[in-house]
């Protein structure tokens, strides 16, 4: 049998620490991609919105809601990572091995960064919407 095994709490604060941040960014290159292929779905070929008409807005305006979507839930997964970051960086600092700054804009830079992808959307459908179905109607 294995012996009992205390694993540091500190190995696995990092691994947290890790897992987290990795999961923000790969969660933010696949939303990033989906609503892209999604916004240019209409874009492949023009012909089709004759045929599908007002429906050729479903793409993107899926899109747009899976942004949406992933503005909340942004919401709640940075929080989570902002109390992991929190004891990390007091663990580094009480250890002496770095001096972190109280700043820390990466909430910021990723709740602007899908705020924006969002706005950017809601931009594609209204043009979508403006320069096809106004032309078809």
């Amino acid at each position: 049998m294995y012996p009992p095994h205390n694993p540091d709490p500190y190995v696995l604060l990092w691994d947290e620490y890790k897992y987290r941040h990795d999961h923000i960014w790969q969660k933010l290159f696949q939303i990033t991609i989906a609503v892209v292929v999604l916004g240019a779905v209409p874009y492949l070929k023009p012909e089709i919105s004759q045929v599908l008409g007002s429906w050729i807005l479903i793409a993107p305006l899926l899109g747009s809601m899976l942004t949406l979507i992933t503005l909340v839930l942004m919401h709640f997964e940075l929080t989570l990572f902002a109390k992991i970051a929190a004891a990390h960086r007091q663990h580094q600092e009480l250890q002496g091995l770095l001096n972190h700054s109280k700043h820390n804009y990466f909430r910021y830079m990723v709740m602007t960064y899908v705020s924006f992808l969002l706005l950017v959307s809601i931009a594609n459908v209204l043009v979508i919407h403006r320069l096809w179905l106004d032309a078809l109607a």
